[in-house]
């Protein structure tokens, strides 16, 4: 598992799937930024330090350390984790090492939502990435896709592609009861940032009177805005699973406010997947894919944040009507007992590395 620039306590790379595969008997190494993870179980970790140069040199001097441990390693297949590392992940597949590209996100979506891209660059640029994807695609052994409109995307350039979403392990969530005792308070856990509804958020909830907890990281700015804020927020900072699920346990809604910036239209949130898990309802934004997870679950309400009168309704309606909350928290967790779990998709994960290891397999 390569990375340049997650770090080495990465959900998706190490607590689900180099996880999932050193459970299923593969050897595992990650190699990736600091810290590592306190229970390291049977996987080797190597780890690359942040350069001490200019940003725009940062992806070559980390990129040109990453594939000198993974050469290193010995590994048969190399699965990378950024788009940075495509010209380093080719040189790695011309020595016939197996090279897996696992995409996150939609790059040139997301390339639109770049503040510190200048704006008038940002079609080239994008235009620039889904090229180079597009080029490089065919000759990785498997693109490992995030989501369905990722997967969609790389089938249409003749990739040999396998969807892994980035589901939640149930195994980390506190299963929910019609009893279960919860506080009067909305909850958003993951990137608090402007794009991802923190004034919607913050604004609608003060309107109502309703406590917020936000628990993830958050910019500079998004910081300093909320400590003007007079509103009745609290901000836990980046918390551990175990703190995340004894958090999402005790509140009683579960905030999805993303704005509708490109790269978030079709994509699958984790902090939805984790809402539900833990029993919670949602208010999500009216995004395509969430909103057809939401109503296709009957876990919660779908509001357009244009309708802010829809939104505090929402609000109101299930603080002060518990029963309702629970009745569609649960309904979310049967949704994620059923689909939207990991054992799922990492069977599918798994599936992919057995047929590397088949007889006769492709290189």
């Amino acid at each position: 598992m390569l990375s340049s620039v997650h770090s080495a306590n990465d959900i998706r790379i190490v607590e689900k799937e180099a996880r999932s595969l050193s459970e299923a008997g593969h050897e595992v190494t990650v190699v990736a930024r600091p810290p590592r993870p306190g229970d390291a179980g049977r996987i080797v970790f190597k780890l690359i330090e942040q350069p001490s140069v200019a940003r725009w040199k940062r992806p070559w001097v980390a990129g040109r350390a990453a594939i000198a441990l993974a050469r290193a390693s010995g590994a048969d297949v190399v699965q990378f984790h950024d788009p940075e590392l495509i010209p380093f992940a080719l040189l790695l597949k011309s020595r016939r090492c197996k090279v897996v590209y696992d995409v996150h996100e939609d790059v040139p979506s997301d390339i639109h939502s770049k503040r510190w891209i200048w704006p008038w660059m940002r079609p080239l640029v994008a235009r620039a990435m889904e090229l180079v994807e597009r080029s490089a695609a065919r000759r990785f052994d498997a693109i490992v896709a995030a989501t369905p409109a990722i997967a969609d995307r790389f089938h249409s350039y003749g990739a040999n592609v396998t969807l892994v979403r980035n589901t939640v392990r149930l195994d980390e969530f506190i299963e929910p009861t019609p009893t279960t005792k919860r506080q009067r308070q909305a909850v958003y856990v993951g990137r608090t940032s402007f794009d991802r509804g923190l004034v919607e958020m913050v604004e609608a909830c003060a309107a109502v009177r309703l406590p917020l907890v936000l628990a993830g990281t958050i910019g500079r700015e998004e910081q300093a805005w909320l400590e003007k804020s007079s509103a009745d927020v609290s901000y836990r900072g980046s918390l551990g699973r175990a703190e995340i699920a004894t958090l999402l346990n005790e509140s009683l809604i579960g905030l999805n406010l993303l704005l509708p910036e490109p790269n978030y239209l079709l994509s699958l949130p984790t902090k939805l997947f984790e809402y539900m898990a833990a029993g919670l309802p949602v208010i999500s934004s009216d995004l395509p894919k969430s909103k057809e997870i939401v109503e296709a679950a009957g876990c919660g309400i779908v509001v357009s944040l244009r309708d802010r009168a829809a939104l505090l309704d929402s609000l109101t309606r299930l603080a002060d009507d518990p029963q309702m909350a629970i009745g569609l928290g649960l309904a979310g967790r049967a949704a994620v007992v059923g689909n939207f779990n990991w054992q799922h998709d990492a069977a599918e994960l798994n599936d992919l590395y057995q047929r590397f290891a088949s007889p006769g397999a492709a290189a």
